[in-house]
Order: structure tokens, then sequence, then C-alpha cells
């Protein structure tokens, strides 16, 4: 079968529309594009499977108002006991853990979404109060790469798709938000902490390993931020 030159420009562009989560972050080659990198990985979880959905008989206009009223997101402070989980991994990365450790008593825990996810924030909820634990901390993180045209002139930011960099210039940032449960109350925020991006040149027998020391330069970066922004009042 013959394919014109326009329509193989919009396979690859297609190929390129796969996104990267820092949970699958190993490198994959050109022929690797839609396969994952981590054998365990099998997707994400949702901010729902943390928080939980409301039944529909409760989700009335009187209980919106109430809840509404009685909010108080949750403020960490150094010290604290908090479970920790990296969405779509079996636990969070090493880098995560030596930024965390420091300043919170932290407990991993998988963020590989189970099959049955019926009554799972609920037993999260329930776990982490009978080990003392108040907060659950759950994390994701996309990687993404830009394209440049042969002036240099930045084209558009899309999901990274491991060596495809047509002018051999790697481009890559990291996307992070965080959600912070509060067990006792049910009290929760969002985080979304500062985007960080980096750049380095590459050839074909160095592409793997400049790919994965810039992942391990933005993950180190968004982590060290993502503490940050825990610690905040």
């Amino acid at each position: 079968m013959r394919y014109s030159i326009p329509l193989l420009l919009a396979l690859l562009l297609l190929a390129g529309c796969e996104t990267r989560s820092i949970s699958d972050s190993g490198y994959r080659p050109s022929y690797g594009w839609g396969r994952s990198a981590t054998p365990l990985y099998r997707g994400e979880l949702t901010e729902l499977d943390i928080l939980g959905a409301a039944p529909g008989s409760e989700a009335t206009e009187a209980n919106i108002a109430k809840a509404l009223a009685a909010a108080e997101p949750p403020h960490l402070k150094r010290g604290d006991r908090l479970i920790l989980i990296q969405s779509g991994a079996p636990v969070p990365d090493e880098l995560m853990l030596q930024q965390a450790s420091p300043y919170f008593a932290v407990a991993p825990f998988s963020g590989i979404p189970p099959e049955e996810k019926s009554g799972l924030a609920q037993s999260l909820r329930l776990r982490a109060a009978q080990g003392g634990y108040r907060y659950i901390v759950c994390y994701w993180g996309v990687l993404e790469s830009a394209q440049e045209d042969k002036e240099g002139k930045v084209v558009s930011w899309v999901p990274i798709i491991g060596s495809f960099v047509p002018d051999q210039k790697q481009q890559m940032r990291i996307r992070l938000k965080a959600l912070v449960l509060d067990v006792a109350t049910g009290g929760w925020k969002m985080l979304t902490p500062e985007v960080y991006g980096d750049a380095q040149f590459n050839s074909n027998w160095s592409r793997e390993a400049t790919d994965q020391k810039l992942v391990l330069g933005l993950k180190e970066k968004g982590y060290k931020s993502l503490v940050t922004e825990l610690l905040k009042e």
C-alpha cells in the first residue's frame, strides 16, 4: 500500500500525540510508540478514585450549599503524617521520597489502579485513619516535548514521543498536580506547582541517555517545587 508524503507526515503527527506519564517515563525508541516502557504500568488513578464519588441522592442543592459553607482546605505542616501516592506507580519515585521525607512522616502507597474501584476512596481513608495518618497526597505528572522548525522557532508543545526530535534538539518540560485530602474531614485542595523545562542536543547514539537525564533533572525540580507547595500555608 502506497502513502503520499502528506499522509505520512500526518501519521507521524498522530503518533506524536501520546501522553508520557511520570510513572511510565522510561525511554522509548521510535518503534516503541504507543508501548509502555514500564511493565507494571496500567494507567492512572482519577481524582474521584481518591475523593470518592458522591451518591446521586446526596448531591442536592442543600447539601452542596452546606458543604461549601463548612469547607476548610487542609493545611499541612512539618512533621505531619501522610500517605503519599504517585498515580500509576507501585511506589512513589525515590526522588519524590527524598524531597518529602525530611518534612513529613511518609507512608508510600501504590498508585496502580485496581481492577475494582468501588469503595476505594472510603477504604483508603479508613486505612489511613487506622495507621494514624491525617492526610493523603496523590500526585500526577506528564512530560511534554516541543518541536522546532528549521529556523528554531517553537511550533507547538505536544506530549512527548521518545526519540522523534527532527532537529536533534530535545526540549522537555514537566507538569505536576497534587490532590491533598484531609482524612478526618474529607476536605481537600488541588496544587499545581511551577512548570519546569530544559533542553539538550543529542544524536542517535546519545538519545536515550539524554532523554533520561532530562527526565531525572525535571523530576527533581518538579518534586522539590511540589513539596514547597505542600508546605505553604
